[in-house]
């Protein structure tokens, strides 16, 4: 690169070049772009130190996370909670979750960075121009900070972080049963609708002939006409509940398809009970278990870590500083350097930190309160549970027994029409009736599936021990 310039020589105009380099004026400028604060450095591992989280300690944490349909083996009660798990893993709901234990445990390397030391280096680079010359002029620094004691406050604050982190992985372990227990739900709801629709096909199919034999006789004009109506009704009746149950089966079977992110419904196998002890037991492991009571504590406890943490920072604190100045040119006889401590004491800020203080004892107070009501909750919902447990228990019991009489009224009936001692109207509305029967210990039956797992849900949880994330 060429600069060029005029002057006067001896009252004649003269034109000289002077060259400078290139490689000269790059340097320059390279140096006058770049400041670089680092650790330890470590210039050229910068990027990997940002990325410090995803791509050294989790790099199938992404891949991970791609939704796509899960394999699952046969919908029984042996492969139950095998496929409840796969459905958990391809729900987005807990990659959300997943994804904020993973921010959250990348936020507490910045905090753990101010225990390290700090170092910065700079340079500086520029032109200079006198008496008609051209002159580089290039000067670098290098300063050193590390805390050396701060009361615990830098400490705390890691732990406070650290606590957070804890909160946040109780949190992926209550959607991870939250969303066992609706896939459970789901399971349970299809199941039972597909045996009621069975059971009113059942049904419709036995009182079909007795309906077109009653409206042989109808036409004859023998018969009482209140009877065939009341019979015409119960059957059409029967009907409507069954259309009903249709688009109640297409539901559950929706819901099931959503839950398993399947692309069509598999064959659905029966699934055990839980089994239930007493209501003391239930309630005890309720608060002894439960993820969402301990994210609560953890959540609390951090904010009492990080109100101490703030306490400290009341307090002085001594830091070890140094630092090396030095020119390019001829940088050890020019060069300057110092070392030294440093007591650092916020004698007044305004209350800046006491609002602080105070914010952080009002937050514990809420989340005490959080703790209490969410107790409160989990609570009158175990007892919910367990009153509905125990009374589809009585339920099913009782309709055992009326079913068995209701086939007995029916078969009765049947054996003395075949002499002439009943009515086609008396058979067809036993037959509704037994169908009603059955229906109703279906759905007593699943609400003591259903109740039976929601009691297992919110004390002992399906999945104690699983490691999530």
């Amino acid at each position: 690169m060429c600069i060029q310039h005029c002057f006067k020589d001896q009252g004649k105009k003269v034109k000289k070049k002077k060259y400078i380099s290139f490689f000269h004026i790059f340097i320059c400028l390279s140096f006058i772009l770049v400041g670089c604060q680092t650790n330890n450095f470590d210039v050229f591992n910068l990027r990997e130190n940002i990325n410090y989280d995803y791509s050294k300690n989790n790099k199938n944490f992404f891949s991970d996370l791609k939704l796509s349909t899960p394999k699952y083996k046969s919908f029984s009660s042996n492969n139950a909670q095998a496929n409840v798990k796969k459905a958990i893993r391809a729900h987005p709901s807990f990659h959300r979750n997943v994804a904020s234990l993973e921010q959250r445990k990348s936020d507490i390397k910045q905090i753990e960075a101010s225990k390290e030391s700090q170092i910065n280096f700079q340079a500086l680079g520029g032109f200079s121009r006198a008496d008609e010359e051209n002159q580089l002029g290039l000067t670098g620094s290098v300063n050193l900070v590390k805390v050396l004691y701060d009361y615990g406050a830098i400490d705390q604050a890691i732990e406070a972080e650290k606590q957070k982190i804890k909160s946040v992985e109780f949190e992926v372990v209550t959607e991870a049963e939250r969303i066992g227990f609706l896939a459970y739900v789901n399971w349970i709801s299809l199941l039972f609708e597909r045996k009621i629709l069975d059971v009113y096909k059942k049904g419709i199919k036995n009182a079909e002939p007795l309906v077109e034999k009653i409206d042989q006789i109808s036409l004859s004009g023998i018969a009482d006409s209140t009877l065939i109506l009341r019979a015409r009704k119960e059957y059409s009746e029967t009907i409507v509940k069954m259309k009903q149950a249709e688009v109640l089966e297409q539901k559950a079977d929706a819901n099931f398809i959503n839950i398993f992110s399947l692309n069509e419904t598999k064959n659905v196998g029966s699934i055990k009970p839980k089994p239930i002890k007493n209501y003391k037991y239930h309630e005890n492991q309720m608060i002894k278990n439960s993820p969402n009571l301990k994210a609560l504590l953890a959540f609390k406890k951090s904010l009492i870590i990080s109100k101490e943490s703030l306490v400290s920072q009341k307090k002085p604190n001594i830091s070890l500083r140094a630092g090396i100045n030095a020119p390019a040119d001829d940088p050890i006889k020019n060069g300057s350097a110092n070392v030294g401590f440093l007591l650092n004491y916020v004698y007044d800020d305004g209350g800046k930190l006491d609002a602080q203080i105070e914010n952080a004892k009002n937050q514990i107070n809420y989340s005490e309160l959080n703790y209490n009501n969410a107790l409160k909750e989990l609570k009158l919902e175990l007892s919910v549970a367990f009153k509905a447990y125990k009374g589809a228990l009585e339920t099913k019991k009782n309709l055992i027994k009326l079913i068995k009489l209701s086939e007995n009224v029916r078969n009765n009936l049947n054996d003395q029409l075949s002499i002439g001692r009943a009515k086609l109207e008396d058979l067809l509305s036993a037959e509704v009736n037994l169908a009603n029967n059955e229906i109703l210990l279906l759905n007593a039956e699943r609400d003591l599936l259903l109740n039976s797992y929601k009691i297992h849900y919110l004390s002992v949880g399906f999945f104690p021990g699983s490691k999530w994330y």
